[in-house]
């Protein structure tokens, strides 16, 4: 029974998607891509997975850019283009078209594997459920990062409206790709910072410095450069709708740069197994992004939402500084270690 788990989920997802379009709460015509892009989207981010364990950090970008990125590159051109393609089917075409591209080229960076070997082998249950327990601290971790990043919308479109939070989000969404980039450099030091803790506290600092400095260096770029080119790009796509409250693009770019920077101390607890550390400083981070979202953005209107996820980002990385230097003084009066250290180097354990 268990070892079909996976499509027994994916049932009942087909399940519960017809008895909805029955019931009137989902529209036909939709419900066979809604099923496509939870399938591919699911064999995506699992192939992503695997491809960095591997130790293919390259090809499981690859596979990120094919499902999330260039079929919307893609499609912004062709609706530009051609207008009568700005439907719902469209898009959800396209998504499906994107995340099958991710998933044939996974199978084939994958061929070379000896995967006859597996006919004759079955899951090891235990160990899958000794890896789930030790996930959950990670799984509440990765919550309070989903709080800091979407209760603000909520918040926006109970108080201000759906006109504000539409401008929200297409920043929003734009600074996602910041911090997509910033997460995609942090992924290739996430090695290094385990194997310098497992070598000793000098190797550990060591690549801890460069780290930083690489992500400084990144995070100051992609912010000033952002900043600069904004305003430009808004007036020469004629969205004068965006331009006019091109302020709240501004003010969240803190907030997106302490987030970005947050990943060299989230990694340096991660590396030293400071489970605990990680879940204090995302579940404090998300209770203030709550609380202040709920208390400003009534008040402030829109701008109160990227002044309240500046300050919960604040909240997040001096709270990680300060942990990660702790241990970084602790690991210093420890002997070094003589064997490695057993991490996932999955960037996900720590954020989805």
């Amino acid at each position: 029974m268990r070892r079909h788990w996976g499509g027994l989920t994916f049932l009942a997802a087909a399940v519960l998607s017809v008895l909805a379009v029955f019931a009137g709460l989902f529209p036909a015509r939709l419900a066979p891509w809604f099923l496509l892009i939870l399938l591919t989207e699911h064999l995506s981010l699992e192939a992503t997975r695997f491809l960095v364990i591997m130790s293919r950090p390259i090809r499981a970008h690859i596979v990120v850019f094919l499902r999330g990125a260039i079929w919307v590159y893609a499609l912004a051109i062709l609706m530009f283009t051609v207008p009568s393609s700005r439907s719902l089917e469209v898009v959800l075409i396209w998504w499906g078209l994107g995340g099958a591209s991710s998933i044939l080229f996974t199978a084939i960076s994958l061929r070379d594997l000896p995967w006859c070997e597996l006919q004759n082998r079955r899951p090891d249950w235990t160990w899958i459920g000794h890896g789930l327990r030790t996930a959950r601290p990670f799984m509440l971790t990765a919550a309070g990062a989903l709080v800091i990043s979407y209760v603000d919308r909520f918040v926006i479109d109970a108080s201000v409206g759906r006109g504000a939070l539409g401008i929200y989000t297409f920043y929003s969404t734009i600074l996602i790709g910041l911090l997509s980039l910033g997460s995609s450099v942090s992924h290739q030091f996430l090695p290094k910072v385990i194997a310098g803790y497992a070598a000793g506290s000098d190797a550990y600092r060591t690549a801890l410095r460069s780290f930083f400095w690489s992500m400084l260096a990144l995070v100051c770029a992609t912010t000033v450069l952002s900043a600069v080119v904004m305003g430009p790009m808004l007036a020469l796509l004629g969205l004068s709708t965006y331009a006019a409250s091109i302020g709240v693009f501004y003010a969240m770019l803190p907030g997106i740069f302490l987030r970005m920077l947050a990943d060299v101390p989230s990694y340096a607890l991660y590396a030293a197994r400071s489970d605990k550390h990680l879940l204090i400083c995302n579940l404090s981070s998300a209770a203030a992004s709550t609380f202040l979202n709920v208390a400003l953005v009534p008040v402030l209107g829109i701008y109160g939402a990227p002044l309240a996820g500046g300050i919960a980002s604040a909240v997040l990385f001096l709270s990680l500084v300060g942990f990660a230097i702790h241990r970084m003084r602790q690991s210093s009066a420890e002997p070094a270690a003589t064997e490695s250290v057993d991490l996932s180097t999955d960037p996900d354990m720590l954020y989805p």
